[in-house]
C-alpha cells in the first residue's frame, strides 16, 4: 500500500518536528540551568539565615570579644553581596546595573523592565523586585541565568514564564531555523538594612 504525503501533511510534520526540537532544547538546556539557579536560591536562603544569626550575635554581645570580631567580619563579608539599602534610588540603580551587566554578557536585549520600590522583608532585610520581558535564544537565556547566579550580588528568580516565540509550520527556505523563546522573569534582591541595636544601648545622635 502506497502512502501519499500531501503538502499540508508535510507542513504539519515539519511543524511538529520544529516544536519537538524546541521542546528538547528547553527541556535539556534551559530548564536544567533554571534548576541550578533555584538550587542557588536555596543556598541563598541558608546564607540569609546564617547572616541573621551573626547579626543576632551582635545584638547579644557580651564578654565574647573574639566571637564578636568574627561575627562582624562574617556580617561584613555577607553584606557585601547585598544591594546597598541606605538609599532607595541608589539601590534601584545598583540592582538594574547588576541585571544589565548579566544581559550584556549574555547578549540578551531586555525589551521591558520594571523595578518595584523596596519593601520590608523582615526585621533584618528589605527586598526589591524587578520584572523583565525579552526574547532570546535558549542558549542566551541559559547564559543570562548563569551570569546572575555567579554574580557578586544575591539575585533570586521568583517566577518565570518561557514560551517559543512562534510555532514553525514549515522549514525555512534559506538557512536554519532560528529557535527563539519569549521570557518573562521576576527577579528579587536583598537590601542591607541597619544593624540592630541591643536593648538599652545608647544610639549616638547625628550632628
Amino acid at each position: 500500500m502506497k502512502i501519499e504525503i500531501r503538502t499540508r501533511d508535510r507542513r504539519a510534520l515539519f511543524g511538529l518536528g520544529a516544536a519537538l526540537l524546541l521542546y528538547l532544547v528547553v527541556a535539556y538546556a534551559v530548564l536544567p540551568a533554571f534548576d541550578r539557579l533555584q538550587s542557588a536560591a536555596r543556598t541563598e536562603s541558608e546564607k540569609e539565615e546564617q547572616l541573621r544569626k551573626y547579626r543576632r550575635a551582635l545584638v547579644r554581645k557580651g564578654h565574647y570579644a573574639k566571637l564578636l570580631d568574627q561575627a562582624r567580619k562574617s556580617v561584613s563579608d555577607a553584606e557585601a553581596q547585598l544591594i546597598r539599602g541606605d538609599n532607595p534610588s541608589l539601590a534601584s540603580v545598583e540592582f538594574q546595573n547588576v541585571v544589565d551587566a548579566a544581559a550584556s554578557k549574555s547578549g540578551v536585549g531586555i525589551a521591558q523592565k520594571n523595578v518595584s520600590p523596596a519593601r520590608k522583608k523582615d526585621a533584618f532585610f528589605n527586598e526589591i523586585t524587578m520584572t523583565l520581558s525579552f526574547e532570546c535564544s535558549p542558549n542566551q537565556l541559559t547564559t543570562f541565568l548563569g551570569e546572575l547566579r555567579n554574580g557578586e550580588k544575591f539575585v533570586t528568580v521568583q517566577s518565570s514564564q518561557i514560551a517559543p516565540t512562534q510555532i514553525v509550520q514549515e522549514p525555512p527556505k534559506k538557512g536554519e531555523f532560528q529557535k527563539m523563546v519569549h521570557v518573562n522573569l521576576t527577579l528579587s534582591a536583598l537590601l542591607a538594612g541597619p544593624t540592630p541595636v541591643a536593648p538599652g544601648s545608647v544610639v549616638p545622635k547625628k550632628g
